[in-house]
């Protein structure tokens, strides 16, 4: 059944010029039987209330509606209606069994019809709503079967109509009750009372709340909730958010509500100020409230739409990333505030890449110091787990990622999303200067060194000497702590090994998940970077394993630097294994090439993948780039992933 509200009575003049009562001329065939095949002409009464209903007489019933019918002997049979409904009459149609007798009582709908027992009933109520205002819901009706085909059925409820005001915003339900009775439930009444004067709390055999669910919390909330019939001396409600948590107790009325039969009790209600809590995401304006973990650290996980926006919220106040601290958001990154440096690249027409990340870690900042909400552009809808650790209120941290179902067969993976400073690399694309401290990364650093400087690792070292490491809470933070490096630096969406004169390597942690004798698939994106890095690359199986077979992918390239210098995708089988088959070297070639120049900010990427056999929990796997006769050849590594065949 469909039932609309309408909230304004000028409409109810216009619409009154405009109905179309045709289909009312409409003569059926109104033959009755008591017995076999059964027709009732089925119509309802409306509500006794000044609010008005649609042109078409306050509601009509719907293809789908089913009535339930008693039985002399108190059983039940369900009746279907017969056509597309969307009339204020409607043709219910059903089978009376052999044997059996028509009754004197039918419910709609044919669900909250529990049981007949001579003169009584038992009728359920429901007891879950979502809050609206575009309808009013049906509740229960009852009808007394007569001795013709025409079933007029009568409310057997009543109707609150809720306007409450300074909604609390983390809250998604409110849960009602009453001392004077349930609200929802299963109740038994005598058939000629629950026809005058309704469904009564006292007539209760199991008794239940209403709970009303809320889309969107905001400043004010609008429901019609179908209760019993009654003087309610207080009509209590419970705002609760997504995890059951009461974020306010508020007394509805203070005064008796009297709700009768068919008619609905207007009820408007401002709730108390409430202090925000510590920590709440706002995702899309629906607010949720993150659990305290630690002192000042808070975390939850959400569902995410594909696309759109999310603050965090201390104590009420909103906060999105610092500017270039991290990716800022989840998905393909385009925020011209991300360290990601794809807008500001692009805007200067020097590269075509974007960067999908399904993992962010930096600084937070009030947005009206940055106003550089999260962003979301992912390939569909899903779940994010968020951290915010507010113990440094000078800087604020977030770790956010993307929750997937974990695959078996992964042995090992790094997609490096992590990495977003790019030294050099953005420099030439009207970038923010090569500062260390110009970008705030996840932990700033301690001295303003330069970056992309071969005697660093990492972007933000200790201190400004020669021979400066990544802090250790910087690499626990990236999840690289159990790795190996020598002059690696940090990369947009990459690690970058190797600096001029300078040789670079870098190995993983031991393949735990891989455990004893286990056939894999490696695979690796990699690029060169200019005509400074032409030396062999090699990559060793280490602590056991042998590659089998091999081969590499390079993607169509063109130059940002260079007209007309371009060159389609490629692959070949690779074949120089050394070292018993655990080692590969990777020339300078059509497959592995280098960039034209330092201009060129997207470089060839090439994608490699390595059969192996015999790899065990030990197994680990080294890129090395020693320096040849030329340079060390200067490379990025953008992901590592190697698979159980």
């Amino acid at each position: 059944m469909k039932k609309y509200i309408a909230l304004f009575a000028a409409a109810a003049a216009l619409l009154a010029g405009c109905k179309d009562y045709n289909y009312e001329a409409w003569i059926p065939d109104e033959t009755f039987s008591r017995t076999g095949e059964v027709s009732f002409l089925a119509t309802f009464e409306n509500l006794q209330t000044k609010a008005f209903m649609d042109e078409k007489g306050h509601g009509t019933w719907d293809r789908g509606d089913q009535i339930a019918v008693a039985c002399t002997d108190g059983t039940l049979v369900t009746f279907n209606l017969d056509g597309t409904g969307d009339t204020k009459r409607a043709i219910f149609k059903g089978t009376i069994p052999a044997g059996k007798e028509l009754g004197s009582v039918a419910v709609y709908p044919a669900s909250s019809a529990a049981s007949c027992d001579g003169q009584s009933i038992t009728l359920k109520v429901p007891g879950s709503y979502k809050a609206s205002v575009s309808s009013a819901y049906t509740g229960v009706m009852v009808a007394a079967i007569g001795d013709d085909w025409n079933l007029p059925f009568k409310q057997a409820l009543g109707f609150l109509k809720l306007t409450i005001n300074n909604y609390p915003a983390d809250a998604n339900r409110i849960l009602l009750s009453s001392p004077d009775g349930a609200l929802s439930g299963t109740f038994k009444c005598p058939i000629a009372d629950v026809l005058d004067s309704g469904i009564k709390p006292a007539y209760a055999i199991e008794k239940g709340d209403a709970e009303l669910l809320v889309s969107a919390a905001g400043k004010s909330v609008y429901a019609f909730l179908p209760v019993p019939a009654a003087d309610y001396s207080v009509i209590n409600a419970s705002f609760r958010d997504a995890k059951g948590r009461e974020v306010i107790g508020q007394t509805l009325s203070d005064y008796s509500t009297g709700v009768s039969r068919a008619e609905l009790h207007e009820m408007i209600v401002a709730c108390g100020e409430i202090a925000a809590p510590p920590c709440r995401i706002n995702i899309g304006g629906e607010r949720s409230v993150l659990d305290e973990v630690s002192p000042n650290v808070f975390e939850g996980e959400f569902e995410i739409p594909a696309s759109g926006s999310f603050t965090v919220e201390f104590d009420g106040e909103p906060f999105g990333f610092a500017t270039f601290s991290g990716a800022g958001g989840l998905g393909t990154i385009t925020s011209e505030a991300s360290a990601l440096p794809v807008a500001k690249i692009k805007a200067a027409g020097k590269s075509t890449r974007s960067y999908y990340v399904k993992r962010a870690i930096g600084t937070l900042a009030s947005t009206a110091v940055a106003n550089n909400p999260f962003t979301l552009n992912l390939e569909s809808a899903g779940k994010m787990h968020a951290r915010f650790d507010n113990s440094d209120p000078a800087a604020p941290k977030y770790s956010i990622y993307l929750v997937e179902q974990p695959d078996a067969s992964v042995i090992f993976h790094e997609d490096f999303d992590l990495c977003t400073l790019g030294g050099d690399y953005i420099a030439p694309a009207d970038g923010n200067g090569q500062k260390a401290d110009t970008y705030d990364g996840y932990l700033p650093s301690s001295g303003t060194v330069t970056q992309n400087n071969g005697a660093f690792t990492f972007d933000y070292p200790e201190d400004a000497t020669t021979a400066a490491e990544a802090k250790s809470e910087y690499m626990q933070a990236y999840g690289l702590q159990d790795w190996v490096f020598a002059y690696a630096a940090e990369r947009p969406g990459g690690l970058q090994l190797c600096a001029g004169a300078i040789a670079g390597a870098m190995t993983t942690p031991a393949f735990a998940a891989a455990g004893s004798g286990t056939d894999a698939v490696i695979e690796i994106e990699i690029a060169r970077f200019s005509t400074s890095s032409t030396d062999p690359v090699y990559i060793i199986l280490e602590n056991g394993g042998t590659f089998t077979s091999g081969t590499i992918t390079r993607d169509a390239y063109t130059a940002a630097s260079q007209a007309g210098a371009a060159f389609p995708e490629a692959s070949t089988n690779l074949s120089n294994f050394q070292e018993g088959n655990t080692t590969l070297e990777l020339a300078d070639d059509d497959y592995f090439p280098h960039s034209w120049n330092n201009a060129d900010i997207d470089k060839p990427i090439s994608h490699i993948r390595l059969e192996a056999s015999g790899l065990t929990s030990a197994t680990k796997l080294k890129i090395d780039c020693p320096k040849g006769a030329k340079n060390a050849p200067r490379i990025f590594v953008f992901d590592i992933k190697v698979t159980k065949k």
